[in-house]
């Protein structure tokens, strides 16, 4: 019987919690606090760069059909065309606010797809390496594609 009401009497002393238990409690929640928000702020960053990198997928095409038609319609293709002799300004693309554009040096091409060497080695077709970049730069998009001089009606194209 004595030790029933020992059991009773630490029972009732044992009503809240120690200081000690409290402070861990609290590191506890505190760590996961953080995990949680370290989660969120992650998913929120790779949220920004994807949309950022499929903006600026739409923004590269769009300067490629900009400088296809600035070869179909005004014939304009440049022999060994250097870095940015495509620029956005030149073949009348407008950059979108807060992203810049270029085009890295071309490479002459041969018929059956081999590279030359300029300055006599370009037979009228290049590959041109085009680029858009976010004004933070956390996204880059880049395209390669294919060009050629534009032939008028009756003419040699030599």
């Amino acid at each position: 019987m004595h030790l029933l009401a020992h059991l009773r009497s630490a029972a009732r002393r044992d009503d809240g919690a120690t200081l000690v238990e409290t402070l861990v409690a609290l590191a506890i929640l505190g760590i996961a606090g953080v995990a949680i928000l370290a989660g969120l702020q992650l998913s929120v960053m790779t949220s920004d760069i994807h949309r950022k990198q499929t903006s600026d997928g739409a923004f590269v095409r769009d300067y490629a059909e900009a400088i296809e038609q600035y070869l179909a319609t005004s014939a304009n293709y440049v022999r060994c065309a250097g870095t940015n002799a495509y620029s956005p300004a030149t073949v009348g693309y407008s950059v979108p606010t807060g992203h810049s554009a270029q085009q890295a040096a071309a490479v002459p091409l041969a018929g059956d797809g081999t590279t030359l060497t300029c300055p006599g080695g370009d037979q009228g077709i290049q590959r041109l390496q085009l680029a858009v970049r976010s004004g933070d730069s956390r996204a880059v998009e880049t395209l390669t594609i294919v060009v050629r001089r534009s032939c008028g009606t009756g003419t040699s194209c030599d």
